[in-house]
């Protein structure tokens, strides 16, 4: 890519930041004063790259939340600090994949993994990103934010379904979201990945609310009598977590 196209596309975001809201072709056309075949090649770069997508809105155009992610990585470095004894007991007493995730938007982006050392695995890279409903580490987070923002992850996820079956799918949401906090973990089975079931909290206890781990374990691996082990182990490390929080 050319200087004088990386300077295009940087006009285009600037405009997108400086107004705060979705525009539309024509808008950011006049806005960045740039010819429309111009800024629509340019948007579709970026929106392929995740920094830029289509809203609610027909037409338009919006930031990600890719982009905040650009200066995550201070404090990703920070989160670990604070997650990573929780994941290597984990890790060191089920020896399978520990995963530490950061709600952003309706995604959930992985921030750092241990993995298991058993040859049969899934593993998934730092940085990859999931929705957040269709994964236990999502949902675990989710569930555990106030009312008002649930609320409205929720109807963006769900925004995105097909017309037909959104209600239904909205309300089956809702209940695995209230099922999460009665049971004090999230699990889902092959629902993100074939093969592979996940167990989750979130680390909102630690001053973390947007924030969770994971364990990830092949389906295989994961008869009844371990999924009690492992939710129950999940469930201490809340409860610890909530006792340290009330006498720090």
């Amino acid at each position: 890519m050319s200087i004088a196209v990386l300077d295009k596309a940087f006009s285009i975001l600037e405009v997108l930041a400086r107004t705060g809201r979705p525009l539309s072709l024509a808008e950011l056309a006049e806005e960045g004063r740039l010819p429309k075949p111009t800024v629509h090649r340019i948007l579709r770069s970026l929106r392929e790259l995740g920094y830029v997508e289509n809203t609610d809105r027909r037409g338009c155009y919006a930031l990600s939340e890719r982009l905040s992610s650009l200066r995550a990585h201070g404090r990703d470095a920070a989160l670990r600090a604070k997650a990573e004894p929780l994941m290597a007991g984990l890790h060191a007493r089920f020896d399978e994949t520990v995963n530490l995730g950061v709600l952003e938007g309706v995604y959930v982006r992985y921030a750092h993994v241990l993995e298991t050392t058993q040859a049969l695995r899934w593993i998934v890279k730092p940085g990859a990103r999931d929705l957040f409903h269709t994964t236990a580490l999502g949902r675990a987070i989710v569930a555990a934010l106030p009312t008002e923002p649930q609320a409205r992850l929720v109807a963006k996820a769900c925004a995105t379904l097909p017309a037909r079956g959104r209600k239904a799918a909205r309300a089956r949401l809702e209940t695995e979201l209230a099922a999460t906090r009665a049971r004090g973990c999230a699990l889902e089975e092959e629902e993100t990945v074939a093969g592979v079931a996940c167990a989750a909290i979130s680390l909102g206890e630690l001053g973390e609310p947007l924030a969770g781990i994971s364990v990830s374990v092949p389906v295989h691996r994961f008869p009844a009598a371990l999924r009690d082990q492992l939710t129950a182990a999940l469930r201490q490390l809340h409860l610890s977590a909530s006792d340290t929080a009330a006498h720090a």
